[in-house]
């Protein structure tokens, strides 16, 4: 099974650096150009099962990358509920007690009023364990589109084992990250994985 990851287009509150979990900001019109080049990758390849986070900026990335294609929406797929510092930034927040609290221990304590990575984890899980029975049954080698937020795909890499820590991938937009996996005794394992599109290098 392969599955490609993809980060939603640009919004405000990424460039203006804005805690954003569960709040359903839009995309950018001005930065859509960004998707371009992954839009033509992604148009060549044949999709068995295409899903999204149904938060807003996820859906309309989907949209304007695959217009024709149905996708399956999934609350699962949605980012780390920050609660109460939706829409706040480092500066709003770092004299605040609770905030640095978080930060010192993010895995186990959860934003006022939003959700524990414990718990942001173990909704990723369910949601991947349902995706690789359905592969089972369907005894075919699927391609599999995620459309979904840069916590998620940190999370799926850090599950396969690709990445030693959580923050380790810079996930960027406008950008899939291909999983190669493969069932071996009961267990799904990558085998390999890739950026797409192939990112030129810089002189």
């Amino acid at each position: 099974m392969d599955i490609y990851l993809v980060r939603h287009g640009v919004t405000r509150w990424n460039i203006e650096k804005r805690y954003m979990g569960h709040s359903n900001e839009p995309l950018i019109d001005q930065e859509l150009h960004m998707l371009n080049p992954l839009r033509s990758t992604l148009e060549m390849i044949s999709f068995d099962f295409c899903y999204s986070s149904d938060l807003k900026r996820c859906i309309d990335t989907f949209k304007y990358l695959l217009p024709n294609e149905l996708v399956c929406l999934d609350f699962r797929l949605r980012e780390l509920h920050f609660g109460d510092w939706e829409g706040l930034t480092y500066d709003n927040l770092k004299s605040d007690k609770n905030y640095q609290e978080w930060l010192s221990d993010w895995k186990e304590k959860a934003p006022p009023n939003g959700e524990s990575f414990i718990q942001f984890n173990g909704r990723i899980s369910t949601f991947l364990a349902e995706l690789h029975t359905q592969n089972h049954l369907t005894s075919i080698n699927s391609n599999v589109l995620i459309v979904t937020h840069g916590g998620v795909i940190r999370s799926i890499m850090k599950s396969f084992n690709l990445t030693n820590t959580f923050w380790e991938l810079h996930v960027q937009h406008g950008t899939a990250y291909r999983l190669s996996l493969q069932q071996q005794r009961g267990k799904w394992i990558c085998n390999s994985w890739s950026v797409v599109p192939i990112l030129e290098k810089e002189n």
